[in-house]
């Protein structure tokens, strides 16, 4: 009788430990929880960037208004033109034509200024453009396709001159149009197109929902440290830099609020040969940097993400449109937070 007691007494104290562990449990799990749905404070707005023709030179501005399109400032929008290979009906970016990185564009009173190295000045009226209505359809990463309307003969001489060959035109993707596209917003230069596009539950594609590239300056200094020659966040062609945060603390951002403006992270971002290319030089590195050293500590982790991305390494994330709104460097950056990283 004592001896069964006894044992009554152990079983009780073993159901209440566990019950007590899994009260514990629960409560950590609420609070990591909760806590991953508070806004925090974790920097600033370090620098803003509009590229209007895809790989060209960025535009550094004071501001710009997010939207479902990505960047926008005025007559300035991101990536709403790119190069086009008529002999193979494909887009032209920097990973192939590295110099496109020394071109430079600008948008005013509806002309589209672009210059080259050497070259005088080309403008392009986007009224007139729009008038013609030649339409070039072009297939882009994934062989999605894309209708834009043609630039005309006076820059696609320039820019096929520039890079040496013999038909590239330039295309200018306009909503509300008619323009066909396989795309809402094209990703920045730096999407990898080897991997099968990811899907949300409503099954619309990635692309179409993160046309924001965002950088930390503390991941930079980072990654420089374990390089012997440093370079510049503008070979990672941010659309925003964020300044003020810990090194990586992006991977595990889940939304992002900078004023007005709310953005959803979608995905990190894999990076491909376009970060080899120097902005100063247009030349790819020979040692196949900054992308040989990230490959030492930013691939993905072992499982899915890993078989998605292979060897390229992580730098950044993708972020999608919540609410649309300006914002300006030196605002303040607030996060909710993801349980963990990935």
């Amino acid at each position: 009788m004592l001896e069964f007691n006894h044992d009554k007494k152990v079983l009780i104290g073993c159901i209440a430990s566990s019950f007590l562990a899994y009260h514990t449990a629960r409560q950590l799990y609420h609070y990591i929880h909760e806590k991953s749905k508070e806004w925090v404070p974790i920097g600033t707005v370090k620098n803003l960037s509009i590229y209007p023709i895809k790989s060209c030179k960025p535009i550094d501005l004071f501001a710009f208004k997010c939207t479902k399109l990505g960047p926008i400032m005025g007559e300035l929008e991101d990536r709403a033109f790119v190069l086009v290979d008529m002999a193979t009906g494909k887009f032209v970016t920097g990973r192939t034509q590295p110099k496109l990185v020394h071109l430079e564009c600008y948008m005013e009173n509806g002309v589209l200024e672009v210059t080259v190295p050497g070259k005088p000045m080309v403008t392009v009226d986007l009224k007139e453009v729009v008038k013609n209505g030649r339409v070039i359809r072009a297939a882009w990463l994934l062989d999605l396709k894309q209708d834009g309307f043609d630039c005309g003969d006076q820059v696609s001489k320039l820019l096929s001159d520039f890079l040496g060959e013999e038909n590239y035109r330039l295309i200018f993707y306009k909503e509300g149009e008619g323009l066909y596209t396989e795309r809402t917003c094209e990703p920045t230069d730096d999407w990898w197109d080897k991997n099968p596009v990811p899907k949300r539950k409503d099954d619309s594609q990635f692309t179409n929902l993160a046309p924001f590239l965002l950088c930390t300056s503390a991941s930079m200094r980072d990654l420089n440290e374990k390089m012997d020659k440093k370079i510049s966040i503008s070979q990672f062609r941010p659309s925003i830099e964020v300044d003020g945060c810990p090194a990586w603390d992006e991977d595990k951002w889940a939304e992002i609020r900078i004023g007005d403006a709310h953005l959803q992270t979608m995905a990190a971002c894999p990076r491909c040969v376009m970060t080899t290319v120097n902005p100063e030089t247009a030349e790819k590195s020979g040692e196949n940097q900054p992308l040989k050293a990230m490959r030492g500590f930013r691939v993905a982790p072992e499982g899915s993400m890993r078989k998605m991305y292979l060897d390229n390494p992580i730098f950044g994330v993708y972020a999608g449109l919540v609410k649309g709104a300006y914002i300006h460097v030196g605002q303040t950056v607030w996060v909710k937070y993801k349980p963990c990283a990935f």
